[in-house]
């Protein structure tokens, strides 16, 4: 025959085991349990963040005012309309790599030095 305090205890066992399975535990105060490094977890993050796209972009303009100081702009223009006669995907390459204002000033700041 069973003790009346042991099924009291696997009752105990068993309701513990739950709340374990549930995430659950018990934590003494003062200790590092689980609720601490739960609210410590990093934050999710965006794939790409505007920093990120940011810095694409003035690479972006960096790069064609070295190819407009290097190859000319006359060259650079003549480049860019022939590639606006081909295909979708060459005509979405020449919008992206027209000379605009700012790739034009950035140029002019960059011709003395790299030429």
């Amino acid at each position: 025959m069973r003790d009346s305090q042991l099924n009291d205890f696997e009752r105990r066992l068993q309701r513990i085991d739950q709340i374990h399975q549930a995430g659950g535990a018990f934590e003494a105060s003062g200790s590092l349990g689980r609720s601490y490094f739960d609210s410590m977890r990093p934050k999710a993050r965006r794939a790409l963040s505007l920093r990120g796209l940011a810095l694409i972009a003035a690479a972006a303009l960096l790069v064609k005012g070295v190819m407009i100081v290097q190859i000319g702009a006359e060259r650079y223009g003549a480049k860019v309309e022939r590639l606006a006669q081909g295909s979708e995907a060459e005509r979405i390459g020449a919008w992206v790599m027209r000379p605009g204002p700012l790739t034009t000033l950035i140029a002019d700041n960059l011709r003395p030095i790299l030429k």
